[in-house]
């Protein structure tokens, strides 16, 4: 198992694209405040919302799952030769001089499966103009051979200060880690991790280095009320429609406090996620010997007992055409977010809670946790080079209307 901050979810068949034809817990103790101010979210049926970042880094328990990444780079070209390998290169802009330093390396070889590696070392790594750099690594994404640039780290907003600030890394690690960063559409990524342990003065220094590079940045956001709200509509809309009557209790008891007061999102969500936001898997969470993704998350959202069953594909794809529908409208509390490739596989998939609010499991990586945050953060992390995705909704076929 490889360490990879962005484990990718594998993506539900195209059984899903059937129904486009027709109409635990280790909570983290790591999450700091940002210093950003709270923003506020667009009107709508629910409510006030404000919200502020914060930056959840993954618990030492969890890391000790992963071995420490090797820190000699290397590039593999499956299913090629040493002929198409460096025409590739040269198509990327990888200047001549390193092509043949690369392929004058002994280890450079075609192995039996039809796959080239090549060990750049890591100056070569750090030399490559930032063009060069993005085109390349837009090819070696194409494989999972390459693991850290087939699923690379998104940098929020683009902005390694930001996401990397109060961290206690060395400065000439952060701005190597500036240096290394590859755009790709407007994703800021980050891939180099051999590269930049190399750098450590040791195995801690490395892992540790690692573990501040999982910060996951999320949303805490909190609904505002008071008697001057309208409740009924707010309440409505946070039971959908009254099928989940959950957490109206502490919004109603919020609501009558003298003066009204701010109640956490996290508290408006059915019980299962309620318990997971925020949290990373953990060995009970586990049992099937693969950890829960986003599409488990996505259709256990109301759920008191997960369903494990969602962690397989053609059974997930068999729930959604049987109990969900695809809806044209805007997306209301507890519809299903799928990211779609030109084939109809969802790839991703979250639960719209309001606005721009989702909440997601991004991949069954056990380093990324439960968060609440912005869906255009994740069009960043998933949509970046994949110009003909898009995203569609789906809503649950409840039995019927309840007051």
């Amino acid at each position: 198992m490889i360490f990879s901050p962005a484990r990718i979810c594998p993506a539900l068949p195209a059984l899903l694209a059937l129904a486009l034809l027709t109409p635990f817990f280790a909570r983290a103790a790591e999450a700091s405040a940002a210093p950003a101010a709270l923003s506020q979210v667009k009107a709508g049926p629910w409510g006030r919302i404000e919200y502020q970042f914060i930056y959840l880094t993954t618990p030492e328990a969890v890391l000790d799952e992963f071995p420490t990444p090797n820190p000699q780079p290397r590039w593999c070209f499956p299913d090629s030769t040493a002929t198409a390998v460096r025409g590739l290169l040269g198509n990327t802009g990888v200047d001549d001089a390193l092509r043949d330093r690369l392929f004058a390396d002994p280890r450079a070889r075609c192995d039996a499966e039809g796959v080239f590696t090549l060990f750049p070392t890591v100056a070569d790594i750090e030399s490559l103009k930032p063009a060069v750099r993005t085109a390349l690594y837009r090819e070696l994404a194409k494989s999972a051979l390459n693991a850290f640039h087939n699923e690379p780290t998104c940098v929020p907003d683009g902005d390694v200060d930001a996401w990397l600030r109060g961290t206690g890394l060395p400065d000439h690690i952060v701005t190597l880690i500036r240096e290394l960063a590859w755009k790709d559409g407007d994703a800021t990524l980050f891939s180099d991790y051999r590269a930049l342990i190399s750098h450590a003065g040791s195995d801690g220094e490395a892992r540790r280095w690692i573990k501040l590079l999982t910060r996951t940045r999320s949303v805490v956001a909190y609904l505002k009320v008071d008697n001057t709200d309208d409740l009924a509509a707010v309440r409505r809309y946070w039971s959908a429609n009254y099928h989940r009557k959950d957490s109206l209790p502490m919004l109603n008891a919020t609501a009558e406090t003298p003066g009204g007061g701010r109640l956490d999102l996290s508290h408006l969500l059915p019980p299962l996620p309620r318990r997971l936001a925020y949290a990373y898997t953990t060995p009970e969470l586990d049992r099937t010997g693969q950890a829960p993704n986003c599409h488990w998350t996505s259709l256990n959202f109301f759920n008191y007992t997960p369903q494990n069953i969602y962690l397989d594909l053609k059974l997930a794809a068999s729930h959604v055409l049987e109990d969900y529908e695809r809806v044209a409208s805007a997306p209301a509390f507890g519809d299903v977010l799928f990211f779609l490739d030109e084939k109809g596989n969802a790839f991703h998939s979250v639960v719209y809670l309001a606005d721009d609010l989702v909440f997601s499991k991004n991949g069954g990586n056990t380093v990324m946790p439960w968060i609440i945050t912005r869906l255009g953060d994740l069009k960043q992390l998933y949509l970046h080079g994949k110009a003909s995705s898009n995203i569609v909704t789906f809503r649950r076929r409840w039995p019927e209307e309840v007051n």
